[in-house]
């Protein structure tokens, strides 16, 4: 549903940008392109989960993390695709050709617990067989699971600019930049309820089993590349794409309460990755 809502919006503008730029192309010959004092905002769409924590680093083995329960599929991380939100770019302009930047992001997503049943015992006929379909198996219950990103990037542009008689290219502002990436991380999990074996049958126990979480901090840096089109003076798009990323994350995995934390360290580095597209204005 959110994708389709993004593509029509990115239509909406792009189809508005056209009709704009016509109506508006600049007679005087001069160019859309901010300056010295210009503030622009943009809409990023593409993928930032420059850090992953795998839920899977919450599975239990023994009868204590039992309790925690596991979901392999769980994670706030969205698909790669150029339709994702991933957040919101701000430029500042020193001078014409030096600008400021800063992006962020936040991502949660929670699923609800399920309570464990015990079953039913299958029942047997007077020649002690198994009555096809009289026993439900145990289910194991899950455990309340949210999931928390946040993300910032900050950093500084450098613009080429092009002479004024290069007219296709006038509303072109090409830009390399450097970053530096800040991302934190958490996943809970809490279990309500649990089977516990009982003279080979099962019985459900509850209670507070305490939240098992995992934390990651990431810290990095990127070279990112890119290029916005002015259709108006206050109209732009864009693609910008992080030429080299490198992104250092320290994890701690608390599995139960009371339980010392294991630590896990993870590097990233990529190459002409994480694709952007803005849609952008020119506030001023």
């Amino acid at each position: 549903m959110y994708k389709k809502i993004i593509s029509l919006i990115s239509l909406s503008l792009f189809c508005g940008s056209a009709i704009f730029a016509q109506v508006n192309s600049s007679e005087d010959g001069l160019s859309f392109v901010p300056k010295k004092g210009s503030f622009t905002a943009s809409l990023v769409m593409g993928n930032n989960d420059v850090t992953d924590i795998t839920s899977s680093v919450l599975d239990a083995n023994t009868s204590i993390q039992g309790r925690l329960g596991a979901d392999d599929t769980f994670s706030v991380k969205k698909p790669s695709s150029i339709t994702n939100m991933a957040g919101i770019s701000l430029n500042y302009f020193l001078t014409d050709k030096i600008s400021l930047s800063l992006f962020g992001s936040y991502g949660y997503k929670s699923v609800a617990g399920e309570d464990a049943f015990s079953g039913v015992p299958v029942m047997y006929d007077v020649d002690n067989k198994p009555l096809v379909g009289t026993g439900i198996p145990a289910i194991q219950g899950n455990p309340e699971t949210d999931n928390y990103k946040f993300y910032i990037s900050t950093g500084a542009d450098y613009h080429f600019k092009f002479e004024q008689d290069a007219r296709v290219l006038k509303n072109v502002d090409f830009y390399l930049g450097a970053r530096f990436n800040f991302a934190y991380e958490r996943l809970e999990k809490t279990q309500t309820s649990w089977l516990v074996n009982d003279n080979g049958g099962y019985t459900v126990d509850s209670g507070d089993a305490g939240t098992a979480t995992a934390e990651a901090l990431g810290l990095g840096g990127a070279v990112v590349a890119g290029v916005d089109y002015y259709f108006t003076n206050a109209l732009y798009m864009g693609l910008e794409v992080n030429a080299f990323n490198f992104m250092y994350q320290h994890t701690e995995i608390v599995i139960a309460p009371g339980v010392q934390g294991a630590d896990q360290s993870t590097t990233f580095m990529n190459a002409f990755s994480y694709p952007k597209f803005k849609i952008g204005f020119k506030i001023f």
